[in-house]
């Protein structure tokens, strides 16, 4: 089995990336603590020790450790080390985002040769645009572009899909801050898009890595109350619109002809249950003050 190195697998995507990747591959998950990416000696160090075969990069800037305002120049160094030693490797996969669209505007089914209308102007946008114009130079690095992605493990108390579930396993209203249309893709299929990468041999550098329609958040809000069984209120809290946020995955799809992506209903249909029977996780006051 190839050894892969999962970077930020405390994180969301790690975390998933770690759980069931495990067993198909050798998986090397060090904490930040054990492993510090902005110093290159000791990535080198810990990538010939463990005879690295892959890196899986899903570690991101944290302000915790490193202060906020150094977000740009902190995913770039992590990001500029990875590149230096991706020559000793077979590939270096990281997730790149929608932001690399540029958030100002509506981002709407947007393909990959879209990129570069207009350029991102915050830290975290410029970071994976930059990114992407050095991987699309690369001989093995890939950049698969997230856009929504939820399940399980994330933060309920901000993230708008499990908000909603876990409003709903207790019984409270469920709001909508602002109607726009979003592209969400279930994270429980993000690690089999993943092992296709580390085991075959892509035709482009990146992939908009996304369920492929947009949804309307009200409609998302919907289904979830459908899921749970519950007659419960449903509010649009302000008529302004949001910015869209979707993609087109026709390049993913041309890639890997067998992809199945989770209905969206099922996947909510899951993370409810799953919030359901994990009711110690949530802190229902929080919950109630949320939006």
């Amino acid at each position: 089995m190839k050894n892969i190195l999962i970077t930020g697998a405390r994180g969301f995507v790690g975390r998933h990336l770690k759980e069931m990747l495990d067993g198909r591959y050798h998986i090397f998950a060090p904490l930040h603590s054990e492993l510090e990416l902005l110093d290159y000696d000791a990535l080198e160090q810990y990538i010939t020790t463990n005879a690295i075969d892959v890196i899986v990069h899903a570690a991101i800037h944290v302000p915790m450790f490193n202060g906020a305002e150094k977000e740009f120049f902190n995913d770039m160094q992590m990001f500029m080390n990875l590149e230096k030693i991706s020559h000793r490797i077979e590939k270096l996969i990281y997730f790149g985002s929608g932001a690399e669209f540029d958030k100002r505007f509506d981002i709407s089914m947007v393909k990959e040769d879209d990129l570069g209308h207009t350029i991102p102007t915050s830290e975290y946008g410029l970071a994976k645009y930059t990114m992407n114009a050095i991987a699309r130079r690369s001989d093995n690095i890939y950049n698969l572009r997230l856009f929504g992605i939820f399940g399980k493990y994330e933060l309920w108390n901000i993230k708008f899909l499990s908000n909603l579930c876990c409003k709903a396993v207790f019984d409270l209203p469920l709001t909508v801050r602002k109607e726009c249309y979003f592209d969400f893709l279930p994270i429980q299929d993000l690690p089999d898009i993943v092992a296709w990468f580390i085991d075959n041999q892509p035709d482009w550098h990146d992939y908009n890595v996304c369920y492929g329609e947009q949804f309307k958040l009200t409609e998302l809000a919907q289904l979830v109350r459908e899921v749970s069984g519950k007659n419960l209120s449903l509010t649009l809290l302000s008529e302004e619109r949001n910015m869209d946020y979707s993609a087109d995955n026709t390049r993913l799809k041309k890639q890997i002809p067998h992809l199945r992506l989770t209905p969206i209903k099922e996947a909510l249909a899951d993370l409810y249950v799953y919030y359901d029977t994990h009711r110690e996780l949530i802190d229902v006051e929080v919950l109630q003050q949320s939006r």
